[in-house]
């Protein structure tokens, strides 16, 4: 079992790039000493990527490859989801989860896999080979996500989990698998390695894309940006209470008039509490139904390993009547 190695990767039409990747895959781990199991998981590709993972074969003794077909497009995260799905059920403590696109060096593998008693361990990524507009917009990202949650995300979904991270990751579900495990209260390994540019040299990750992805981010952290709203709140409502105490001051114990902007002031303060107030108690109604949503644990994927056996089997078949 502590020899047992699970890699989790997602793809997406993907075409020849996941075979290339396949390829330097199984070249890097197949002189380890460990028995590695690639779970591929096809997030309903619409083009001859699920053809061409059938007729790959990993020319390694230590690998052994499973085929997960979603039986619809579940997003990056969603096939993640799926994959640690799956591997829940496998014979392991490592968990390697990374991207089909070459981003991800495989050469950190050999040293992942060496690391002992940690639940955790990031792949930090150093250079990254964007433009300098993304990489300017990933830096304002992170930033703001340092402000909201008071953590550095400096790493991706490249990263090795145990078997309890594993657990609890596929019994209470995610959006956004990085910032799921930054939530957790162990402490993490972290190793650094540069960001590579994708085999097929075009990269999918742009500046819409990032916005999303920031997004799904806060979303994890739902409960801390919530309470941002809170603070806010309570910000404006001491402001406005000095605001009306100002305005009665001046009405009752003094002869001047009342300047038209204070009562002006006093009036967006009180509406932006309301407002701010409303954002907290509908996310908090909007946190409870997710996190009764979050028990589904459903499957939604086809194990198309046994179609791919069943192919060799008759292959061979064919080659001894010959």
């Amino acid at each position: 079992m502590r020899n047992n190695v699970t890699i989790i990767t997602p793809c997406f039409n993907e075409n020849v790039t996941v075979i290339a990747f396949l390829h330097e895959l199984v070249d890097v781990v197949k002189n380890l000493p460990f028995h590695f199991t690639i779970v591929v998981v096809d997030d309903a590709s619409t083009d001859n990527t699920q053809a061409l993972l059938q007729e790959f074969e990993p020319v390694a003794k230590n690998v052994t490859m499973q085929i997960l077909k979603l039986k619809y497009n579940a997003g990056h995260q969603g096939a993640i989801y799926q994959g640690l799905l799956f591997a829940r059920h496998l014979d392991c403590e490592k968990f390697i989860v990374m991207d089909s696109d070459g981003e991800d060096d495989p050469e950190a593998i050999k040293e992942l896999v060496f690391i002992d008693d940690y639940k955790i361990v990031n792949v930090i990524r150093g250079r990254r080979k964007e433009n300098f507009t993304f990489r300017f917009s990933y830096h304002i990202y992170k930033i703001i996500f340092n402000i909201i949650t008071g953590r550095v995300m400096n790493f991706g979904n490249y990263c090795m989990i145990d078997k309890d991270i594993l657990q609890s990751a596929t019994s209470t579900s995610f959006i956004h698998f990085a910032a799921y495990l930054s939530k957790h209260r162990v402490q993490p390994k972290k190793i650094i390695y540069n960001r590579r540019k994708r085999i097929d040299g075009k990269s999918k990750m742009n500046l819409t894309s990032l916005v999303h992805h920031a997004f799904k981010s806060f979303i994890e952290y739902a409960e801390d940006f919530l309470m941002i709203f809170l603070k806010l709140f309570l910000f404006i409502a001491v402001v406005f209470i000095g605001m009306i105490g100002y305005v009665i001051y001046k009405k009752i114990f003094t002869n001047e008039a009342i300047l038209g902007w204070a009562s002006t002031l006093s009036a967006s303060l009180f509406t932006t509490a309301i407002i701010c107030l409303g954002f907290f108690v509908i996310g908090i109604l909007l946190l409870n139904i997710l996190a009764k949503n979050k028990t589904a644990n459903n499957e939604i994927y086809i194990n198309m390993s046994s179609n791919r056996i069943k192919k060799q089997q008759s292959s061979d078949n064919m080659l001894e009547e010959v």
